[in-house]
């Protein structure tokens, strides 16, 4: 062994030694306590928990409250299902799962705004009419930057939202990314009650329903437009999915019952063994012609409507093919006013097809833009009612 070999050992069996005493010292002078070198990894996980939050609370410089320690451990365990097999998982605050519940109950204070995350960017898709969103000129495309300051890169599209909302009269800033430019703007929150549909009849003749979201009551609000359409002339009706990211899968099956009589519309499986089949509810425009415009950002829901129509013949569908979540979650609520949103199961859609990571392909493929393929769906449609009702010469 040469001479540096030699130091190089002293050094090491020095810091050996040191370390070792520091521990013992650090030991002796905390009556009590223990420094295990070794641990082990049978410990039930209730009392791990346990345990480790006594410790911290009792020994911490500064500890948080226990509220926030049982907090920061439900969003660690969501953290590490999100990593394993769910991505959808989610831990609501209590602020967060309030927003969640105005919003399936169609009504809520905000500034009224569909989003989505794009790219990991958070999009404007749609600008409700009649709302503080509109006045001050948001735009579908716009991009969302920050939310009074703070930058919505780390945020989840849950959380982001439940900062866009808030009382009806309080102030939010938005700092928004419109091609390449970033705009500063101030907004007055106020109560808005969610339109899931809004429809008009169409100078061709035709039926434009457009489809927001299934929050409570859209199958209903859905019924009540076509026979408005129907009683104003509408030969025929496009429905618009695109940029409709779902909602309540109850509503699902209402909305395809409106177009589809009788037979199932969607099968729920629960594991690997349970699975229960969904049937239309009948008393449906049936013989109404149909086209459904779908994008990317067609999901969920929308997805086991257009699944729906389009495996059992209902309807053509037009535009690109869908998000691809062919899964369906719950939300459970818990002591603190907090809840968890977890998968329980998929859905597949009449056909037998499991769409998830896979999207609906459309019937007819359009990827020129919203507004070409919004023509060609009136196009299709106008050449189905000529078809339908059209006399041979």
């Amino acid at each position: 062994m040469d001479r540096w070999q030699r130091i190089a050992v002293a050094v090491l069996c020095a810091v050996i030694v040191a370390l070792g005493s520091f521990s013992f010292g650090f030991s002796l002078g905390r009556p009590g306590a223990s420094v295990p070198l070794f641990g082990s990894d049978s410990g039930d996980g209730d009392e791990v928990i346990a345990h480790a939050m006594e410790k911290i609370r009792s020994s911490a410089v500064d500890p948080p409250s226990e509220k926030e320690l049982t907090r920061a451990a439900v969003k660690g365990m969501v953290t590490e299902l999100k990593k394993s097999q769910d991505p959808y998982a989610a831990f609501y605050s209590p602020l967060g799962y309030r927003a969640f519940q105005e919003y399936t109950s169609g009504r809520f204070s905000g500034i009224g705004v569909w989003l989505k995350e794009r790219g990991r960017k958070l999009e404007i898709v749609s600008v409700l009419p009649r709302t503080p969103a509109l006045k001050a000129g948001l735009r579908r495309g716009d991009v969302i930057r920050r939310v009074d300051g703070e930058s919505v890169g780390a945020m989840s599209t849950d959380e982001a939202v439940g900062r866009i909302k808030g009382p009806s009269g309080s102030e939010v800033e938005l700092a928004v990314l419109r091609s390449g430019e970033l705009l500063e703007l101030s907004l007055t929150r106020r109560s808005i009650d969610l339109p899931n549909v809004v429809a008009r009849l169409q100078e061709s003749g035709l039926g434009y329903i457009r489809l927001y979201g299934f929050a409570r009551g859209a199958g209903r609000q859905l019924r009540e437009r076509v026979e408005r359409l129907r009683s104003t002339g509408a030969e025929g009706v496009i429905l618009d999915l695109r940029d409709n990211g779902g909602g309540l899968f109850s509503e699902a099956i209402d909305v395809a019952s409106v177009f589809i009589e009788d037979g199932d519309i969607v099968t729920y499986k629960e594991g690997s063994d349970v699975e229960t089949v969904y049937a239309a509810e009948g008393q449906a425009y049936e013989e109404l012609p149909l086209v459904v415009l779908v994008n990317e950002g067609t999901a969920s829901a929308s997805e086991i409507v257009a699944g729906a129509l389009q495996d059992r013949q209902r309807a053509i569908l037009v535009g690109s093919t869908t998000y691809g979540k062919g899964s369906v979650q719950n939300v459970f609520p818990l002591p603190d006013a907090s809840a968890l949103k977890i998968t329980t199961g998929a859905y597949l859609t009449p056909a037998g097809r499991d769409i998830n990571g896979e999207g609906i392909e459309p019937d007819v493929e359009i990827t020129g833009g919203a507004a070409l393929q919004k023509r060609r769906a009136s196009e299709i449609l106008e050449g189905i009612v000529l078809s339908t009702t059209g006399a041979q010469g």
